[in-house]
C-alpha cells in the first residue's frame, strides 16, 4: 500500500493537525510505504482558468511547476491523506491552490445533470483514480466541529461524492501545542492511531469511531481557560 501524505498547513513544520495525522499514519502496517509531501516547499502557481487540460493538452496543465510531479505522486498513491487546519471555514490557500490546479484529472464538464450525490460532480478522467481512498484529516479551534465544517463538507461531496471519502475533524486544535490537558491529548492521539489501523484494514471508518474522534476533547469551559492563557502569549 502506498500512502501519500500532503501538509497542506501554512505552518509546515509547526502544524498541529500533524499531530494527528501523524498518529493516524502509525496505526498502518509497518510495511506500508508512506511519502510526506508539504505544499508550503513546492512551487505551485495558481490555476490560469484557460481549460487547456480540457481541450488543447487533454489531461494536463500548461503551466510548468512542481504540480506535475504531485499530480504523478496522486496516480501512484492507493491512499492520500490531505492534512490541514480550518482557518475561515475551508481550505486554507495552500491547499485550494493545489486543489484547483487538480482540474486536469477530471473531464469536462458538457451540461450533465448529477442525480446520483454519492457521484463526484465531475468525473474523473482515469477510472483508477475510482480505486484511491481519500482521508481528510483537519483540526479547528472551535468545540464544535459538526457546525464549522459545513462548507468544506459540501465542497468536498461535489469534489469526491458524498461518502466517498473519509473525515477526521478535530476541535480544540490548540491543545496540540499547549502543555496542558496532556492526559486527554494523549488519550486522543491513542485513539487517532486505533482509527488508522482500523482504515487500513477496512479502507473506511465506522460511524462509531468518526463519532468519538469529533467529540471535543475538553468541556467548552476547560478549553476557554486554556486559548485565553494561548492568546495571551501574542499580545
Amino acid at each position: 500500500m502506498k500512502v501519500l501524505v500532503i501538509n497542506a498547513s501554512p505552518r509546515p513544520e509547526r502544524s498541529n493537525t500533524m499531530n494527528i495525522t501523524r498518529a493516524f499514519i502509525k496505526g498502518f502496517p509497518e510495511n506500508t510505504e508512506v511519502e510526506y509531501v508539504t505544499l508550503n516547499k513546492l512551487d505551485i502557481k495558481p490555476c490560469l482558468g484557460c481549460y487547456s487540460c480540457w481541450d488543447k493538452t487533454p489531461g494536463k496543465c500548461v503551466i510548468k511547476d512542481d504540480m506535475q510531479q504531485l499530480h504523478e505522486k496522486i496516480r501512484e498513491a492507493d491512499v492520500i491523506v490531505q492534512s490541514f487546519p480550518l482557518y475561515f471555514f475551508g481550505m486554507p490557500s495552500p491547499l485550494k491552490c493545489m486543489t484547483d490546479r487538480c482540474l486536469p484529472l477530471t473531464l469536462p464538464y458538457l451540461g450533465n445533470i448529477v442525480e446520483d450525490e454519492n457521484a463526484s460532480f465531475h468525473e474523473l478522467r482515469d477510472e483508477t483514480m475510482h480505486k484511491k481512498s481519500l482521508v481528510v484529516i483537519s483540526t479547528c479551534g472551535y468545540v464544535d466541529a459538526a457546525h464549522m465544517y459545513k462548507a468544506l463538507v459540501k465542497q468536498y461531496d461535489l469534489i469526491a461524492g458524498v461518502g466517498k471519502y473519509t473525515a477526521i475533524f478535530c476541535p480544540e486544535g490548540e491543545l496540540f501545542v499547549t502543555d496542558n490537558a496532556k492526559r486527554q491529548r494523549e488519550g486522543y492521539l491513542s485513539d487517532v492511531t486505533a482509527a488508522g489501523a482500523e482504515f487500513a484494514q477496512n479502507r473506511t471508518l465506522s460511524d462509531e469511531t468518526k463519532k468519538r474522534l469529533s467529540k471535543p476533547i475538553l468541556s467548552p469551559k476547560g478549553f476557554e481557560a486554556i486559548t485565553l492563557a494561548h492568546w495571551a502569549q501574542f499580545r
